[in-house]
């Protein structure tokens, strides 16, 4: 090969990678000339004030709606702590969708009659199941709390020897005991209650650890809010070496060894899905747990309970696939080989 060829060579090489590059970029320019218009939706936002969650939830609902669905979302934010007018807001601009989020902002807007369909998200368990229990028109819902099969399988995951299962149930939550007792035949787990009266601060509670159970569940905020009381639960939870596993992460401070939680991403990204469902007239679920979760480790517990080699990956890994063989077995029906 001359010199001359060996000069050029590599220019020629360069410049057709140049003209490849300038041709993809003509190609993608015409597409984009081409794509229709993204669909405007008018979401007016119903909420005390704006938050870090909120935040993050709504910019995962713009992403999927107009990543998936070609539909760009026009926000109006409602804030009723700061607009005392708030009612006039709400459908004044003509809105396609309200969302409201959390259990307080949809109680509060339950005084308001509207036309508009309502998406309530970040609900908590108890307000999400009556809603369930008596559906109303014209409004949807995805709650935050984790159903509570999901609970049972992550403590099954654990593979504590013998395991005994237990959870917090009040006079509120006393329906779920069916719930618990059905899961835990499923997953060949025994299971036993912890009953608390309120009016005792939660002293029974206390007072029935040492002989529940080896892995205790703490669903929701219903049985015991945050506070002392569950401050102390999940204290003396640790001297009779039980593993918690609680519904939120603020609840790691306080003592439990793991929690399973939603990121509010997740339920952005849910909604505009149930939002996309409910246009195109497909939605088959007007009120849904969440389809993600997440789970989390207080590395501290855990070593002083003798789990060294605990991993987010592996854990969630185990529930999935428990969440598979319960969905193919009969959801709860039969039990797991």
């Amino acid at each position: 090969m001359s010199a001359t060829r060996k000069i050029f060579l590599p220019v020629k090489i360069m410049g057709m990678i140049f003209m490849l590059i300038y041709l993809l970029f003509l190609s993608s320019q015409a597409q984009a000339e081409h794509a229709p218009e993204p669909e405007v939706v008018k979401v007016n936002v119903f909420s005390a004030f704006s938050t870090t969650q909120e935040r993050e939830l709504l910019h995962s609902l713009r992403q999927t709606l107009l990543e998936q669905f070609n539909m760009k979302a026009d926000e109006q934010l409602i804030f009723w702590q700061r607009q005392d007018n708030w009612e006039l807001h709400l459908e004044k601009n003509e809105p396609d969708l309200i969302i409201v989020i959390g259990s307080q902002s949809f109680n509060k807007l339950q005084q308001v009659e509207l036309n508009t369909p309502v998406l309530a998200l970040m609900l908590s368990k108890s307000t999400f199941e009556s809603l369930r229990a008596s559906p109303q028109d014209n409004v949807y819902a995805i709650t935050h709390s984790q159903p509570t099969e999901r609970f049972v399988q992550l403590a099954k995951s654990l593979n504590v020897y013998q395991a005994q299962v237990g959870s917090f149930i009040s006079p509120q939550t006393k329906h779920n005991i069916q719930t618990f007792e059905t899961l835990a035949s499923f997953y060949n787990l025994a299971y036993s209650p912890v009953r608390d009266e309120p009016k005792l601060n939660g002293r029974d509670a206390l007072r029935q650890l040492s002989l529940c159970c080896s892995v205790i569940i703490l669903e929701s905020d219903d049985v015991f809010r945050p506070g002392k009381v569950r401050k102390s639960i999940m204290v003396n939870a640790y001297r009779e070496r039980i593993i918690v596993i609680a519904h939120a992460e603020s609840v790691l401070k306080e003592g439990a060894m793991l929690t399973l939680f939603t990121q509010p991403y997740d339920i952005g990204a849910q909604a505009a899905n149930l939002y996309h469902a409910l246009v195109e007239g497909s939605l088959t679920q007007p009120y849904q747990y969440p389809d993600q979760f997440a789970i989390g480790i207080n590395r501290k517990i855990a070593r002083l309970l003798g789990y060294y080699d605990l991993t987010v990956g592996g854990l969630m890994q185990k529930v999935e696939t428990l969440d598979f063989i319960q969905s193919v077995l009969g959801n709860g029906k039969s039990t797991t080989p």
